[in-house]
């Protein structure tokens, strides 16, 4: 694995490889999520990580909505194994339960969890 973070930008956010093999996902606010965008965030994740298990940490934007394509999409790829949502508000909460629902009706084999602290994130992903 190269020790040098990667980082790609876009209108969506920017997306951060690190050295610990972890891909941050930095939203920005205001995002409106639709199948095409969705697509994008994937084929990023698969340039920064091409192992069809991608560990990604999305730092949620505030303002973030998803269309019911984008959601399905995201949640059944080949792309990600495991997403850490880190948190801030109680709105942001509520959208990433539902998307953590919706797995559980997809039977997505991603596992996807919650929190408040990067730190805390970063252990659930890193063990595993």
């Amino acid at each position: 694995m190269d020790e040098q973070s990667q980082t790609i930008t876009g209108p969506f956010g920017h997306f951060i490889r690190r050295a610990n093999g972890l891909v941050y996902f930095y939203k920005r606010d205001d995002l409106a999520i639709d199948m095409s965008t969705a697509e994008k965030f994937l084929d990023t994740v698969r340039v920064l990580d091409d192992s069809g298990d991608a560990r990604v940490m999305v730092i949620q934007g505030q303002g973030v909505e998803y269309s019911f394509e984008a959601q399905h999409l995201l949640l059944t790829n080949d792309v990600v194994g495991k997403v850490a949502y880190v948190i801030q508000t109680g709105t942001q909460y509520l959208t990433v339960e539902l998307l953590q629902n919706m797995a559980k009706s997809f039977k997505s084999r991603m596992q996807l969890a919650i929190f408040q602290e990067v730190e805390e994130a970063e252990k659930w992903l890193l063990n595993s």
